[in-house]
């Protein structure tokens, strides 16, 4: 009985493995392919296994291209190139222009890996300072880094905010927001809020002290650059940029016997009036834009920021140190909004 069921269920199987024997080669399979020809040579359509085929601008933009990888190596190398393109350029001009190359790199400012925040900002750096465009957006970025949690973005943001006000500072002032906003981003991250004050002594509220970071950096680093930058961005937004000494004789004896005849002429800007508000909306002081040192000056005074910042820096020199030295050259860049 067991022998004839067994024989039954063998002959409905669908597939019978085949028993192999010592000394004998496997059986080919029946649906092997055949590969004992030789080729004499493959031939790819349309297809190149070398770099140097590719011309220079497509080489380029496909670089670009992968500077949004999701691969941080890879967003790395992609920058490498485009910053040596960019420093290697010279007359020959760059396959796209400056503007485009920025909005596609600034995102990555606040970009996780440290190599490729370096990076981004060794591409900034090597393109024409004239030729960035409108600084709206990486500002904006900086300025997010400036709060980020991580402390090593808040570095880097100083950093890249240190090299706008070297190169560009009248553009950043030209910003929306560029002045005052930026002066609330660093009041918020040193805590220097007071009420107002009278004779050097706050009168309405509690004056909070300064952020100490050093339980997180293990040093004051990040205040000490804090500090730095304030005096910074104090100096370029409280003063005229500088003029040519060797132009302005020449001006005014090309003007002699006239003085002071621009007070007197049509402005340049086209709405000279514009400042008295007169028909327009409320006005959003934070998020205006004050091209003229003067304005910056009056609003600087106006928000009472002039009293705080003095008392901000005046606690954080009680610190000594490094700490204490930064300080001192915020105080130094408050004497300009004094004078004004």
């Amino acid at each position: 009985m067991g022998s004839s069921a067994k024989k039954k269920r063998e002959k409905k199987a669908d597939f019978k493995k085949t028993k192999l024997k010592v000394g004998k080669a496997r059986p080919k399979n029946t649906n092997a392919t055949d590969t004992s020809f030789t080729a004499k040579s493959i031939i790819l359509k349309q297809q190149s296994l070398s770099e140097t085929s590719r011309d220079a601008t497509s080489l380029f933009n496909h670089n670009l291209s992968l500077v949004s990888s999701s691969n941080a190596k890879q967003r790395e190398n992609a920058l490498q190139y485009l910053t040596t393109v960019c420093l290697t350029s010279g007359k020959e001009g760059l396959p796209q222009s400056a503007s485009s190359i920025v909005a596609k790199a600034q995102p990555y400012l606040l970009d996780g890996d440290k190599n490729v925040r370096t990076q981004v900002l060794k591409l900034l750096k090597s393109l024409p300072a004239s030729e960035i465009g409108p600084l709206d957006q990486i500002l904006l970025y900086t300025k997010a880094g400036l709060v980020h949690l991580s402390d090593d973005i808040k570095l880097f943001s100083l950093d890249v905010l240190d090299w706008l006000l070297q190169t560009n500072a009248e553009a950043v002032m030209a910003c929306p927001g560029g002045w005052v906003k930026t002066l609330r981003t660093f009041q918020n991250l040193l805590s220097w809020h007071g009420g107002q004050m009278a004779n050097g002594a706050v009168t309405n509220g509690k004056w909070s002290a300064t952020k100490n970071t050093s339980n997180r950096l293990g040093s004051n680093k990040l205040l000490v650059h804090q500090l730095n930058t304030v005096a910074n961005l104090l100096a370029v937004g409280l003063t005229a940029p500088a003029v040519d000494p060797l132009a302005e004789p020449k001006r005014a004896a090309l003007c002699f016997p006239l003085c002071q005849v621009d007070a007197h002429m049509i402005s340049k800007k086209s709405d000279p009036f514009g400042y008295l508000n007169l028909f327009g909306a409320v006005r959003d002081v934070e998020g205006e834009v004050y091209d003229d040192a003067e304005e910056r000056v009056v609003v600087f005074n106006e928000l009472g920021l002039l009293e705080t910042f003095a008392v901000g820096a005046r606690e954080a020199k009680k610190e000594a140190g490094e700490v204490g030295r930064a300080a001192s050259g915020v105080e130094k860049a408050l004497k300009l909004a004094e004078m004004g």
